[in-house]
């Protein structure tokens, strides 16, 4: 079965094209220029995927994509989050247009939809604090929470968050790939994995910002390695990523593809 994606020529979705054709998924890329598309993915990866006309913010069209094209799961990654608490959310009227969309596409298609939504490390709660979030301490990007909270009302959905630190290129350039490339990243559900707390932790709010600190710098990934986690997830058909924020991080070659 398909999957449709929004926001292929961003950072995240033009490394989830070749990503998703090496796992074997036919892919459907929903796009309101065309033209943008296609200069920046070359025609290699192009001639291999299904191309719908659409705005991200118009959830009957999402809908039509997903019911027109049979697909069973969908990857936002359109939008960007607003990165200051008191900036003007940027992002949830396409969250809700996809969600909304994936929703009535299910009932339609009688079965449920598989999505991927795009967050941020800060929305992960803190390691021994359930229900008490990074962006408590660091209030950064913390328009992904409101993304959080409209995903958690949403009951016909199999939904996952997907919640990186900073991501940078491997490759400048996007290529068609012959085979998976795979991923070192380990992933746990609703925290980050592998976070250790400082010897000041216990100090009323400092001490968990001196641990977020003092842990931020291992959280880094690659856009490639993300994009494969998730089209590999979809592969397989995990469904404990289900429900969940999803927090990763890179272990290295010896822990390639655990889950927590």
């Amino acid at each position: 079965m398909p999957v449709l994606l929004l926001g292929a020529t961003g950072n995240v979705g033009s490394r989830l094209l070749p990503a998703l054709l090496a796992h074997r998924q036919r892919v459907v890329v929903y796009v309101r220029n065309e033209l943008k598309l296609r200069e920046s993915i070359p025609s290699s990866i192009l001639s291999q995927v299904t191309v719908v006309n659409g705005d991200a913010t118009d959830s009957t069209s999402i809908k039509n994509a997903l019911v027109e094209n049979e697909c069973d799961s969908l990857i936002n990654s359109a939008g960007q989050a607003s990165v200051l608490p008191w900036s003007e959310p940027q992002m949830q009227e396409i969250i809700k247009a996809v969600a909304t969309g994936a929703v009535d596409a299910s009932k339609e298609l009688n079965r449920p939809i598989r999505a991927w939504f795009m967050g941020g490390m800060s929305v992960l709660d803190f390691p021994g604090m359930e229900g008490i979030q990074l962006m408590k301490y660091i209030p950064l990007f913390t328009e992904h929470n409101l993304t959080y909270i409209y995903l958690s009302k949403q009951k016909n959905l199999q939904w996952s968050m997907f919640c990186p630190s900073n991501m940078i290129p491997a490759s400048k350039t996007v290529t068609l790939l012959d085979a998976p490339r795979g991923n070192p990243l380990n992933a746990s559900a609703d925290v980050p994995p592998g976070f250790q707390n400082s010897y000041f932790h216990n100090i009323p709010y400092l001490g968990p910002i001196i641990s977020i600190v003092g842990n931020a710098s291992k959280y880094g990934t690659t856009l490639e390695d993300c994009a494969d986690f998730i089209a590999a997830d979809l592969e397989k058909k995990d469904t404990r990523l289900v429900g969940h924020r999803v927090g990763v991080i890179d272990a290295g070659t010896a822990g390639r593809g655990k889950t927590e």
